[in-house]
């Protein structure tokens, strides 16, 4: 089919897209042959030109509600229920051709990035594009839009693709399943069939949103991520333009944004504060809030005083609040040990060691011997107000106690080349882990982790690999920083 591109010598895609740019429907397949016509007329009879011109306006009146545009993805595609205007940036798009420089999954669809910095993205409920078309005409599509949505389906649509599809003004083709739908799982195929680069945002287990708040949360001296401004994370689904990010009267927010929004910005702080600087850190503040937090714990039970300054605002310093923080630090550590590999292992694995140290040096009454002859919180017993005896247990622990394995479970998703650097000191405490009569499965436990430890310290030791120095807490090359 040839393109009706003579139909189209006035259009211009701009913010302000005429009205009557296509003053008849696109006639697919059919060249102008007024000049033909006209050339019939005159050497034919009356009668005879009296029947062709009626058959000539009825063929029209035909065409006219059943215009279709051959897609350079080699999909047919109806336009006849879109007005003037989408039709004519329905015919840009679909005839013509765009670059994408990446895309990406995000976690409230999909974001394509178009040369010349247009960016469509593609939802649940809806299309979005950042030019200045869709800008001033958001109730449907712009050429980008049309152009993409064409590309896409033609990599789930079998060749030849025979089936005419009639396109509604906000790019979706009728008959044809949801694309967003298609691209679960296979945003990469579909990148590689089509020459596209793929950011894969979660090849760490973050998104960009994650990122940002993580690579902001690397500047502040003892926020966490988890702990960071929540509202500056509830307004990131939606593509915006630079100008769309601007919070009047807030910078911190207007700087997230961008940074989520404009590759410039996330890469240039990305420079700033790389992925392996953010582990470290990362890791260094929950081992320094496990310290404070013991620290507060254990000057309340000697004079009563509540920390000025309480690690979680919020959270009572209390002994059965203490083990849930404690519980949950162990459970973040974890969680960011995946979230961040292979950056700060080594530093995840002394913030874990760390911290059951702590806890094993506290097999005792904390309130035994204190300066105002308290004898308890709430009449609770000794052991009920036992860090070590909470957290490990004893022999006498029941089963589901038994179970916790404190930091141990956390440890065993280590590498065993950033565990061996705690070797000794996991040694030091299944000692007095056996003086203390743990429970036997977590002793059994233990000891497995020292052995692995240990076989890959001899390891490295054999092929000469120098041993890191316990503590650094930092892999991936990234020297902690001062803040």
């Amino acid at each position: 089919m040839s393109a009706p591109t003579g139909q189209f010598h006035r259009l211009s895609i701009g913010r302000n897209m005429p009205d009557t740019a296509l003053p008849a429907r696109i006639r697919a397949g059919r060249p102008d042959s007024s000049d033909s016509d006209e050339e019939d007329s005159s050497s034919g009879s009356s009668s005879d030109g009296e029947e062709e011109e009626d058959e000539e306006s009825s063929d029209e009146q035909s065409e006219s509600t059943s215009a279709s545009v051959l897609a350079s993805s080699g999909i047919t595609y109806d336009l006849s229920q879109l007005d003037s205007e989408s039709e004519a940036r329905a015919f840009v798009g679909l005839t013509g051709r765009f670059d994408v420089i990446n895309c990406r999954s995000t976690p409230a669809g999909y974001d394509f990035q178009l040369l010349d910095r247009p960016q469509v993205h593609i939802g649940s409920d809806s299309f979005t594009c950042t030019c200045p078309v869709f800008q001033g005409h958001s109730d449907g599509a712009c050429q980008h839009i049309f152009w993409l949505v064409d590309q896409l389906h033609s990599c789930f649509l079998p060749i030849p693709r025979s089936t005419e599809v009639t396109l509604t003004p906000n790019g979706r083709p009728d008959r044809l399943p949801r694309i967003e739908d298609l691209l679960k799982g296979n945003l990469m195929s579909v990148a590689t069939q089509l020459k596209w680069q793929c950011l894969r945002d979660e090849q760490d287990g973050m998104t960009r949103t994650e990122k940002v708040r993580d690579i902001f949360s690397a500047f502040s001296k003892r926020t966490l991520p988890e702990d960071a401004r929540r509202d500056l994370t509830e307004t990131m689904e939606q593509a915006r333009t630079p100008e769309q990010c601007v919070v009047q009267g807030d910078f911190e927010a207007t700087m997230f944004r961008l940074a989520v929004h404009d590759d410039a910005v996330f890469d240039s702080l990305c420079k700033a504060m790389p992925a392996g600087a953010c582990a470290a850190i990362y890791f260094d503040k929950v081992q320094e809030q496990s310290r404070r937090l013991l620290d507060d714990f254990d000057r309340y039970c000697a004079t009563g005083e509540l920390p000025a300054d309480p690690v979680s605002p919020g959270l009572g310093i209390e002994v059965n609040d203490v083990v849930r923080q404690l519980q949950r630090s162990v459970s973040r550590i974890a969680v960011n040990m995946a979230a961040r590999a292979p950056h700060g292992s080594e530093g995840a694995a002394e913030a874990l060691v760390s911290l059951l140290e702590s806890v094993v040096a506290r097999n005792h009454d904390p309130l035994e011997g204190n300066p105002l002859g308290r004898q308890s919180f709430h009449g609770e017993d000794e052991d009920q107000r036992n860090l070590y005896h909470l957290l490990i247990g004893s022999v006498e622990t029941d089963s589901e106690t038994d179970a916790r394995h404190f930091v141990l479970n956390a440890l065993d998703a280590l590498p065993p080349v950033d565990l061996h650097q705690c070797a000794n000191r996991l040694r030091d405490i299944l000692s007095k882990l056996e003086v203390n009569r743990a429970p036997k499965p977590y002793l059994l436990h233990l000891g497995s982790l020292i052995r692995v430890a240990e076989s890959a310290a001899a390891t490295a030791m054999g092929s000469g690999q120098k041993r890191p120095a316990a503590g650094n807490g930092n892999s991936g090359g990234y020297s902690k920083r001062t803040r």
